[in-house]
């Protein structure tokens, strides 16, 4: 059952809703609290509401943003390319709706958004927060592959816009069973990929996959925090990070164990201190 307060909050949210579009392509942000603004940005096919449970108690002393992706979560599909135009919203909603300079706290992809919108211009952003997130995903997850090989005609893609129902959600199934240690969520992790629209989960996943930014994030001069999951080894996990983040100066890396993909799932209790201590 609810407490008041979760009640509350979430009534809040219903209420303080923004839908923003930029060119042919919309986000959509719930927010809630008040104080220094928090802009956060969930990872792929993840609604806004991802982030609720981490960003419930620090409503009482910052005013919390939470962004939906175009393509997913009933949002419209874009018809231009996925990542520059959800940037370009980001950045169009955070000159027009936010005041003064907000932390960008990113899981996954929305880790990129956060990393690519601080490479573009640091004076606009306090600090960062990347939740599980990388520079360059292909080159942990397609080892030895040129990112120029990574192409959105490929065979892969091609099965993947062909297939029915069934078989995607039985992929959909499959992806979310290695991205959380919870039972429960699994399956509601799997729902946000069913419902995301075919096209943007295809090419929009595709050009992720073709995105290396580990020089880029030189050019990131605010202090950058990095909490990366350690669901098997500890010291693989140190190495892939290292290689990830080589080129950002100012930077602190912790480790959480027993830990899928989606911390804010597995280990909410902890991400919750990372992100209060680093942002006080």
């Amino acid at each position: 059952m609810r407490t008041l307060k979760q009640f509350t909050f979430s009534l809040i949210m219903l209420i303080a809703t923004v839908n923003l579009s930029a060119g042919e392509i919309s986000i959509k942000v719930e927010k809630a609290g008040q104080g220094r603004p928090v802009i956060f940005l969930p990872g792929f096919t993840c609604p806004g509401d991802v982030w609720n449970e981490i960003a419930e108690p620090l409503r009482d002393n910052y005013e919390c943003h939470m962004v939906s992706y175009p393509g997913f979560n009933g949002i419209a599909a874009p018809d231009t390319l996925w990542f520059q135009t959800v940037v370009n919203s980001l950045r169009d909603y955070i000159t027009n709706e936010v005041d003064g300079k907000p932390i960008l706290i990113g899981h996954s992809v929305g880790g990129l958004f956060a990393m690519q919108l601080a490479i573009d211009d640091n004076k606009m952003y306090d600090r960062l927060i990347l939740v599980d997130a990388l520079t360059c995903m292909a080159s942990v997850m397609m080892p030895g592959v040129q990112l120029e090989n990574i192409t959105h005609d490929s065979p892969y893609n091609k099965n993947m816009m062909a297939m029915d129902e069934e078989q995607f959600a039985g992929m959909a199934n499959n992806m979310a069973g290695y991205m959380t240690k919870k039972q429960d969520k699994k399956a509601v992790i799997a729902e946000w990929i069913k419902q995301a629209d075919r096209q943007t989960y295809v090419y929009g996943y595709t050009e992720i996959l073709k995105m290396d930014i580990r020089k880029q994030v030189e050019n990131i001069k605010v202090p950058v925090l990095v909490l990366a999951a350690v669901p098997f080894n500890l010291d693989q996990t140190k190495q892939i990070m290292a290689d990830q983040y080589a080129m950002l100066s100012d930077k602190k890396i912790e480790y959480i164990e027993n830990s899928g993909h989606f911390i804010m799932f597995d280990q909410p209790e902890w991400l919750s201190l990372q992100i209060t201590s680093f942002i006080k």
